[in-house]
Parts: structure tokens; C-alpha cells; sequence
């Protein structure tokens, strides 16, 4: 047939626009009918006959088309763009998708005086991963050295609390290992969200002078997974944030996570104008600071610069999820429901028509525990009555929490608290 009776998708001015399943089917019964017409026979079109089965495959082929054709479509956007498709949109930018990191933990372990801990010594956590030396390190003659170890697997998925690592791999002369402070957090590869957040921001990076310029610049650097960037103009010194952070007067705070600290001082150095300062304290974090040389404008011996940020504190946020004991309710309820929560904290979430979205828990940020219910209901088959937040395990109460400009959120599904309520 050189025509169709099947609606085609349509460019407006409002943009593409496509027919409907039901509309499809509707015009490929259409066409069967006026061809077996041609030849003076009528056509029964119950679905349940083979040509009733046929247009069905047919139409569901044709929306199936329609459906890539505007995915194609919301990729040229930059707030629907995914996938390759987000990553080209980024080389405008001159940004490329930060890849997953690895979450890391200090501790102190003991053993024999003089003995040396090889790299790649490994520990295992409460929640069953594994985590290798990142260097050697010789006990000192009290038989006592600190260790940092990083989990074998990328991603925010491996998790220590305080004092959960025991030795997984005995090494000779090594007696114990201790950690009294919870893991640095992996994170996963960049999410479509946080992509696009940071390519929104980085408008700023070619400014200088201001926080969103540093911010944007330090945003950039490999590795980086969040950064806060505050600016005091004031005269005085000032305490910021739920923390009260302490920021001197004419000075910038910036708290970075993740990221080489060289390649940040540089990114630092880089947005600065004359004269303004610097964080003095560490604030619940850790003060970092970092020796730049300046060597695109100078000769040897090239000018030296004092570049100083902070590292945020890892602070653990926990969620209290009560949901209805319903006959639907799957049997991994429990789990299902503690990756939904973590996975939305940590990398933010949105519906799958993007109706919907939650932003990811940054450093100096708001988590309202009432986001939460959207990933939830999503997983289709659980249906949460209260959600609530706070700082110490099993949160009974507390509809949000705030971070300093010095914390960051760190949730694992382990901190994710599931309770069955009778209804």
C-alpha cells in the first residue's frame, strides 16, 4: 500500500509528538481491513484471531520505534540527555563523567616490633568486603603502625562503622586492627543527575573571583564527588552552617571530597583573585594543606603558593523506614527497600518519566526524610507508611537533618533501619 492509515510522529513547535499504542493498533487494523476490502473480504478484527495477534506484534513493533525515536529526541536536551549521549553534550563543556572512586578507611593495626605490613595486606568488614593496605607500613618499637586501607570492589556499596575490621588475610607478625573512625565513601560512576548538575555549574568555570568560579573549577578535578565553596566579604569573621563553621574575615571555605589535593590546590590557585584567604580550621574535618608552584607566568625559581581546604568528616545519616505488612510484600523487603534509600542518598533519584527527582545528600545540605518515599513506591510492590532521619542509629523521629559545610553524608544500606507496621 503506498499509504497508511498508521499515525505518524509529528514535529511541532512543542516538539516531537507520537501516537498513542492504542492509535497505532487502531491504524494497522485499519490498513488490514481496506487491503482485504480491495479484494471483496471482510476481515474479522478480534485480537484473539491470528491476524488480531499479527497487528498487535505489529503496532507494539511500531511503538517500540516511535518510543527510541523519542529517546533520540530527549537526548539532544541536556536535563534528559543519558548515557553516550550525556557524555558528548559534556565534551561542549570540556567535561568529562567522573569514574567511581573507592571508599577508604584509616586504622591502626599492631604487631611484632620492626615487622613489616606488606601493601595489599587485606581486612574484611562487618559487611563482608574486603579491604587491601594501600602502601607498606613497619611497626614501630611499640609494635604500633596506621594503615590506610581501600576496598577492593569501586563504589559506594563497601561500608566500616567504628571498629569493623578484622584481619581477612594474616600476615606475618601482624596481631590486630583497629579503626576508630568510620570509611571515606566510594561512590559510584557519576549518575545521570549528578552529570548534569555539575555541567549546569560549570557555566561558572570560566569566571574568577567568585565561589560558584572555585566551586565549578574544583568540581572538575578527576575524582572529585562533591565540593562547597562559601564566601565571607564581611569584615568579621563568621561561624557558617550547621556546624558553625568557622571562616575568617575576606576569605573563601572550600571542603572538597575526593580528588587528587594537588590537582585541587591547583583548581583552587586558578579562581582566586588577590588577596583572599584562606580556611584556618578543620572545622570537624581534617585541614588540608597544599605547597603550588606557579610555573606558567615565571622562571625558576618559581613563586610558591599556600593553598589550604578541608577534607569534610564522614558523618553517618540514618533512616528509620516503616512499611505496610501487606500480602504483596516480597520476602526481601528488608533489603530491597535498605538499597533503594541508600542508593537514592547517596546518588540522588528520579522517576522514570522524570516527574520526579531527588537530588543526592551533598556536603552542607538538607535530607528530608519525605523525599525518600518516591524510590520507594517506585520498587512497585511495598508501600511505606513513615520515613525518619537523623544522626544516631534507628531514628524514631526527625523529619530532616542538615550537614555543615564540613560533613559529609555517608549512608550504606546497613544504616537503613526496615520496620513492618500492621495495617
Amino acid at each position: 500500500m503506498a499509504n497508511t492509515n498508521v499515525p505518524l510522529p509529528q514535529f511541532t513547535n512543542a516538539g516531537l509528538t507520537v501516537p498513542t499504542e492504542p492509535e497505532i493498533l487502531a491504524g494497522v487494523f485499519s490498513d488490514w481491513v481496506s487491503a482485504f476490502a480491495a479484494s471483496g473480504q471482510a476481515l474479522n478484527t478480534e485480537l484473539t484471531t491470528p491476524q488480531g495477534q499479527i497487528a498487535q506484534s505489529q503496532a507494539y513493533m511500531l511503538a517500540q520505534l516511535n518510543a527510541r525515536l523519542a529517546q533520540l529526541i530527549a537526548n539532544v536536551d541536556p536535563l534528559t540527555a543519558s548515557g553516550a549521549f550525556q557524555d558528548a553534550l559534556g565534551k561542549i563543556y570540556f567535561l568529562t563523567r567522573q569514574g567511581a572512586t573507592y571508599a577508604t578507611v584509616t586504622a591502626t593495626v599492631t604487631g611484632v616490633a620492626g615487622q613489616t605490613l606488606p601493601a595489599g595486606a587485606q581486612v574484611r568488614s562487618t559487611d563482608g568486603s574486603i579491604w587491601a593496605s594501600i602502601t607498606a607500613a613497619t611497626f614501630n618499637s611499640s609494635g604500633v603502625a596506621t594503615v590506610e586501607f581501600r576496598a577492593v570492589v569501586a563504589g559506594e556499596g563497601p561500608a566500616v562503622g567504628i571498629g569493623g575490621l578484622s584481619i581477612y588475610q594474616q600476615q606475618p607478625g601482624w596481631e590486630t586492627v583497629y579503626n576508630a573512625s568510620i570509611s571515606v565513601p566510594g561512590v559510584d560512576v557519576e549518575s545521570r543527575q549528578a552529570f548534569e548538575s555539575r555541567r549546569a555549574e560549570s557555566v561558572n568555570i570560566g569566571g574568577r573571583g567568585t565561589a560558584a568560579a572555585v566551586r565549578a573549577a574544583v568540581a572538575n578535578v578527576t575524582g572529585v564527588s562533591d565540593v562547597y565553596v562559601y564566601n565571607n566579604g564581611s569584615d568579621s569573621a563568621v561561624s557558617y552552617g550547621a556546624t558553625n563553621y568557622p571562616i575568617p574575615a575576606h576569605s573563601i571555605s572550600v571542603t572538597v571530597a575526593g580528588g587528587d589535593s594537588a590537582d585541587i590546590a591547583l583548581a583552587i590557585h586558578s579562581k582566586l583573585d588577590a588577596g583572599c584567604g584562606l580556611p584556618t580550621s578543620a572545622g570537624l574535618g581534617t585541614l588540608v594543606t597544599q605547597f603550588i608552584q606557579d610555573t606558567e607566568n615565571y622562571v625558576e625559581p618559581y613563586p610558591q603558593y599556600l593553598i589550604r581546604f578541608v577534607r569534610p568528616a564522614p558523618t553517618t545519616v540514618y533512616v528509620r523506614v516503616s512499611v505496610a505488612n501487606l500480602p504483596t510484600l516480597p520476602s526481601n523487603y528488608v533489603q530491597v527497600v535498605q538499597r533503594a534509600v541508600a542508593n537514592a542518598i547517596t546518588d540522588g533519584f528520579s522517576t522514570r518519566d522524570g516527574s520526579i527527582a531527588v537530588s543526592r545528600a551533598r556536603i552542607g545540605g538538607q535530607i528530608v526524610a519525605a523525599a525518600y518515599f518516591a524510590p520507594i513506591l517506585e520498587l512497585g510492590n511495598i508501600t511505606p507508611i513513615s520515613i525518619t532521619i537523623g544522626f544516631t542509629a534507628n531514628p524514631m523521629s526527625g523529619p530532616a537533618v542538615t550537614m555543615g559545610i564540613d560533613q559529609l553524608p555517608v549512608t550504606a544500606a546497613l544504616n537503613v533501619t526496615v520496620a513492618l507496621v500492621d495495617v
